[in-house]
């Protein structure tokens, strides 16, 4: 009975110990020349059917390597080439899993497996400029040492023909779909948006790591017309282009501009406003002198008639009165329309209140 738990406690240790034949996500299917494999900080030399894992680093210096995964997924990578494999899980069963790898420097031609055509959503290509949302088919992608990816749809093709399919280029900055043979897009930044698409004419053969260092005249036209961004770094910057006699923030001074406390009440104009002025016209107002009033239109000061005089001191009322023989003061709401008849002996003075109207208010004094 005692030995029992030691048995179990062995056979877990081994179902948890790394053997290459589970660790393994592909292999090495074609080489031309030497292939480095860096896996936990060590370098592996890598030969045809040399396994890989989750994690490793795979570069070429002056060789070519192809590498098969496990849902038949095949990178081919060209020379001095480097990608590295961010994750793998496959169900070969179900056909399904997951595919995650990263292209940090060279070309490479994806050609998409069972994990792309079953669940591309579950699949995660990415360059330093951009991610790549793959719908089951074949695209090439090339990276230069800033880290600017070119992007390029292929089709696929076998014994029975060829098909595209359809693949998403994205970044903080936007996304473009690329759903035409040999379309391409250039990402010059992860946060510039990827260019438009071009279609390239290429020979397959050609697509190596020149296309960045030498880009297809397509690409180049398109940028050349500005639907690809430059991104601008250090070294575009020149201090001999900063024009020293500009105009900048440095320039203003605060002691021009002026506040409260630079005022001076000697400088004030005390001859602009008089008082005295001010009540000389409203004097001049109820002596009849000042003709243009909207509450009295057409008002009239015949001093044949006598002089018929008013005031508006409350601005909601107007008083005209006649002073003589007899005494006639009336007083009117500024809002009302009225017309006001004044007879004293037998002396008529008609005066209208804003509009006048056809209620009449007659005064007679003999």
């Amino acid at each position: 009975m005692q030995l029992l738990p030691v048995t179990v406690l062995i056979i877990t240790l081994s179902l948890l110990s790394p053997i290459n034949g589970i660790a393994a996500v592909g292999k090495v299917t074609e080489q031309t020349g030497p292939t480095e494999i860096i896996r936990d900080k060590k370098s592996i030399s890598a030969n045809l059917n040399t396994t890989v894992e989750m994690n490793d680093a795979v570069s070429t210096a002056r060789a070519k390597a192809e590498l098969t995964f496990e849902d038949k997924t095949t990178v081919k990578l060209t020379e001095h080439s480097k990608i590295i494999i961010d994750d793998f899980v496959y169900d070969p069963k179900k056909g399904a899993g997951k595919l995650g790898m990263k292209m940090a420097l060279g070309t490479a031609r994806y050609a998409s497996g069972q994990i792309a055509k079953n669940n591309p959503q579950q699949v995660a290509i990415k360059t330093p400029t951009a991610s790549i949302a793959v719908r089951g088919t074949d695209f090439s992608m090339t990276v230069d040492e800033l880290g600017r990816s070119l992007v390029m749809l292929l089709p696929s093709c076998d014994s029975k023909g060829c098909v595209t399919g359809a693949i998403e280029v994205s970044n903080f900055a936007g996304v473009v779909l690329l759903d035409v043979p040999y379309q391409a897009t250039l990402v010059n930044s992860a946060y510039q948006p990827p260019s438009e698409p071009v279609v390239v004419k290429l020979d397959q053969a050609n697509i190596n790591n020149m296309l960045i260092i030498s880009k297809p005249k397509e690409v180049a036209d398109a940028e050349n017309a500005g639907t690809v961004k430059k991104e601008k770094g250090l070294l575009d910057f020149n201090e001999l282009d900063i024009d020293l006699l500009k105009y900048t923030k440095l320039d203003e001074n605060a002691l021009d501009k002026k506040t409260a406390l630079d005022r001076n009440d000697l400088d004030s104009d005390l001859l602009a406003f008089n008082e005295l002025n001010e009540l000389d016209r409203q004097n001049a107002a109820l002596l009849g002198d000042e003709l243009d009033n909207p509450i009295l239109p057409g008002y009239n000061a015949n001093k044949s008639l006598g002089l018929l005089y008013y005031f508006n001191d409350d601005q909601s009322k107007v008083t005209l009165y006649k002073a003589g023989t007899h005494n006639a003061t009336v007083t009117f709401d500024t809002t009302k329309n009225v017309t006001y008849t004044l007879i004293q002996n037998g002396q008529t003075i008609i005066q209208n209140v804003n509009k006048g109207s056809t209620s009449t208010v007659t005064i007679t004094q003999n």
